[in-house]
């Protein structure tokens, strides 16, 4: 998609036994990297989808607030670019993917107390977030067999973005 969804709407219908959602903000989480890693982060552009040529840089700048967030998808990421729109621009086979994506992730996971929301679901709860602000995962238990954890049912709707990613 070439503008992000500005907003994630999610809506708990039924609630299993265990399953919730992680919320990581993504300023702070930006804020938080070790400056070689940040480095390396701001050369990095988003690819998710090659024949349509989608690339949107990997930290870029909010379009309300102005601080650095950033446009990733853990799975819907098919590539990234290294130094998009310079004569070192380079795309990244899968193995290399993969382990940007793995690092994404263990950034999160080692601030995860500091950082990362963990909401357990009530029936009922409805959350709104800034979806270009703030990142969210469902935890791994929510892929669990119905007859261990129950049934989930959760409603998602999200708000069309108007804007594409961009460093200034």
């Amino acid at each position: 998609m070439t503008e992000p969804f500005k907003f994630s709407l999610y809506h708990m219908v039924a609630v299993p036994k265990s399953g919730d959602t992680a919320f990581v903000p993504l300023t702070k989480l930006i804020e938080s990297l070790q400056p070689d890693v940040r480095a390396r982060w701001e050369r990095l552009y988003m690819v998710s989808d090659r024949r349509l040529k989608l690339i949107h840089p990997l930290i870029y700048s909010h379009p309300v607030t102005k601080k650095p967030t950033l446009c990733f998808h853990l799975g819907m990421t098919d590539a990234f670019a290294w130094d998009a729109g310079t004569d070192k621009e380079r795309i990244t086979e899968w193995p290399e993917t993969k382990h940007i994506l793995t690092e994404i992730h263990q950034e999160i996971e080692k601030n995860n107390r500091e950082l990362v929301y963990s909401h357990k679901w009530e029936q009922g709860d409805f959350i709104i977030s800034d979806n270009l602000a703030v990142g969210h995962e469902a935890t791994p238990e929510t892929q669990l067999p119905v007859s261990q954890v129950g049934l989930r049912i959760l409603h998602r709707t999200t708000v069309k973005g108007t804007e594409k990613p961009s460093k200034s």
